[in-house]
């Protein structure tokens, strides 16, 4: 018994080695990213500092243009921990922890352990989830209730626990409602990207006519619901307009100009390079035996290919098309290039499609060499790129210079193949694509590229003086919303995360008392009084006493 659960456990274990040092790893300087990071950041300790647990506020302003899920759990964990950028991530990083274990569990279904192992350290590494892993957003949550949903479906289908299917549906049933609280309406396309599954295979499983998931639909619904009903008592129609009016605004938004092809290049970019893998994974299940055996053995087809493609299709026909929508599709990304990488592994030690393997270590090798060379000249400063600091330049470069010398070990393991076990050197082969990535993304994460996001505003906040006046006094803000730039309402997010003791929002200068502290943003700062004392200015913004 000690040995069975063991093996059991070990799988999870690996796993938490790998990923964690992920979540860990930072620089000593931490700081938000203003949208949409310190919007959610912000809105919490408001939570906390009006004691208003309906209202999604912060600057003083009610909007309900967004659901209040991940604000509740980041308050939850300023309560317990303390106001600061790890708190309000925390969420976000036990989500990525817990959907790496969850992605291994669903691909032991899916697929076999040996695959599902393989899928679940892939996601673990790709770029845009670890990325998001890392910010106070309602992504990374969102992506661990769907897969909770998903997995608990699975696990209502184990001959095993037959007896208890019915709670698993329950669980199954509350994710849609959670996923509705955490970021409202985007749980839908995931739901409906689960229909050819529920369908298709649903004379084997029975869960559309098992009543427990509609319990379930109906008990997850509930916060919701509370939540609402208490929002609409205190602001009348105005939670429902304005969510519904956000949902019908981002479907005829075109975000930054994103075309009906933005993710074509996009989920590749951010998901490089596992995104080719997947879609050499994909072609695998279609046209392999192997793979198609294995998929048709364990029922999985339409819910490995079905999902990630229904809801690809539905994510570029809405209109609002953003980089990180496609985190939902992550979690299979990995399980489909987990077959693909499987597969060159395979092909590798038995020393077939040599042409394959030349070109892909001779194109990762030349990548290699491009990022070394390219990192030595702009760490001996012979290239300089106009309008991008030094210190950014630098610590890209160290990232750079890391992630060169891990691709160059691929032609080089691959040149020595002859001299050991071809078994053992298709291992190391397989090992240096994950190790290279895991390397890469530790380093953005130790350098302070990620996590870092406005460094100057943090040095000028802890400056003696303004560090004094922002610790022992209350400072209110003088804003004007109407003649804001874009970049002066990402400060004023940040200004008021990072200001502990906040007075009144104000529109004049002349309604502050005598001997007030307050932030003027740049509009007002131009045309104040001249008797007004600046104590200091960052990005035109200035925090000033009345006299």
């Amino acid at each position: 018994m000690k040995r069975f659960s063991y093996s059991r456990l070990l799988p999870y274990l690996t796993l938490l080695l790998w990923v964690l040092p992920l979540v860990l790893l930072r620089s000593g300087q931490q700081s938000l990213m203003a949208h949409d990071e310190g919007i959610y950041a912000a809105q919490a300790r408001s939570i906390l500092q009006t004691g208003d647990w309906v209202s999604v506020q912060w600057g003083g302003e009610a909007g309900f243009d967004r659901t209040i899920g991940i604000q509740w759990l980041i308050a939850a964990c300023y309560l317990m921990f303390g106001t600061s950028e790890g708190t309000a991530r925390l969420p976000s990083a036990i989500a990525f922890v817990f959907s790496v274990l969850l992605t291994y569990r669903i691909g032991c279904y899916l697929l076999n352990p040996r695959l599902a192992w393989l899928g679940a350290a892939i996601f673990s590494v790709i770029p845009l989830v670890v990325q998001y892993g890392r910010l106070a957003t309602q992504d990374s949550v969102l992506v661990s209730i769907e897969l909770l949903g998903i997995w608990a479906l699975l696990e209502a289908t184990n001959p095993q626990l037959k007896t208890r299917n019915s709670l698993w549906l329950l669980l199954a049933g509350c994710s849609v409602g959670w996923g509705f609280l955490i970021k409202g309406f985007m749980i839908i396309p995931a739901a409906v990207a689960l229909l050819p599954y529920l369908i298709g295979q649903q004379s084997r499983h029975r869960h559309l006519t098992n009543p427990w998931l509609y319990v379930g639909l109906g008990l997850g619904a509930l916060p919701t619901i509370v939540w609402l009903r208490a929002a609409i008592a205190n602001y009348g129609n105005k939670p429902i307009a304005e969510l519904f009016g956000k949902l019908i605004h981002l479907k005829g938004q075109t975000y930054l100009g994103a075309g009906p092809f933005y993710y074509i290049w996009n989920i590749p970019a951010n998901g490089f390079p596992w995104v080719f893998f997947a879609l050499a994974g994909l072609w695998l299940a279609f046209y392999d035996r192997d793979v198609r055996q294995l998929l048709k053995d364990n029922h999985a087809r339409l819910l490995l290919l079905g999902y990630p493609i229904l809801l690809f299709v539905e994510l570029t026909l809405f209109g609002t098309r953003t980089h990180y929508y496609p985190l939902q599709l992550m979690p299979f990304v990995g399980l489909l290039a987990a077959i693909a990488l499987n597969q060159l592994a395979i092909l590798y030690a038995n020393r077939k499609q040599y042409r394959l393997f030349t070109s892909l270590n001779l194109v990762f090798g030349g990548f290699a060499v491009i990022l070394i060379a390219m990192s030595f000249a702009i760490l001996t400063r012979l290239i300089t790129i106009p309008g991008v600091k030094l210190e950014i330049l630098f610590l890209g470069s160290i990232v750079a210079l890391v992630v060169g010398f891990g691709w160059l070990t691929l032609p080089i393991v691959w040149l020595r193949r002859h001299q050991t076990d071809l078994t053992k050197s298709s291992q190391q082969w397989l090992a240096g694509w994950l190790l290279t990535s895991w390397m890469g993304l530790a380093m953005l994460g130790l350098t302070g590229l990620w996590g870092n996001y406005v460094p100057q505003l943090k040095t000028f906040l802890q400056t003696p003086q303004i560090e004094a006046v922002l610790k022992s006094h209350r400072v209110s803000f003088v804003v004007n919303d109407d003649r804001m730039s874009r970049d002066d309402r990402k400060t004023y997010l940040l200004l008021n995360f990072y200001t502990p003791h906040i007075g009144r929002p104000l529109t004049q200068i002349n309604l502050l008392e005598r001997d007030d502290y307050a932030w003027l943003d740049p509009s007002i700062a131009a045309t104040k009084p001249a008797q007004y004392p600046v104590i200091g200015s960052f990005q035109k913004w200035q925090l000033i006493k009345k006299p």
